[in-house]
């Protein structure tokens, strides 16, 4: 019984560890695909002057403020449906108000 264990770990260990170097270890991580298409594409990035960062349409401080407005509008709107459905469930609102009122001053502030 016990020849027949080794036997059967024998036959796995032969199969797996060639496999395992063939794939790179990334067999149980089932990241093959993935790493395979981020190599392929990672020459093409390399070759048109990097892999992006640095100087696109995001860095510039009107960019950053119209995100900073952009973020605080879509809280204000989650902000708003939640005063609703705690108006309509009879809850407190006025936290949710002094909230939307701090939200809204920032917003002017920043346009």
């Amino acid at each position: 019984m016990k020849l027949n264990k080794v036997f059967k770990l024998t036959v796995c260990a032969i199969f797996a560890l060639p496999t395992s170097l063939f794939l790179g270890n990334e067999m149980l991580a089932n990241h093959l695909s993935e790493r395979s298409e981020y190599e392929l594409n990672q020459g093409d990035l390399l070759a048109c002057g990097g892999g992006g960062g640095g100087g696109g349409g995001g860095n510039s401080p009107a960019a950053r403020k119209a995100k900073k407005v952009k973020k605080a509008k879509a809280k204000v709107m989650f902000k708003k449906r939640k005063l609703a459905e705690a108006a309509a469930a009879g809850d407190s609102t006025a936290a949710l108000e002094a909230e939307i009122k701090a939200l809204e001053a920032e917003i002017a502030e920043n346009e």
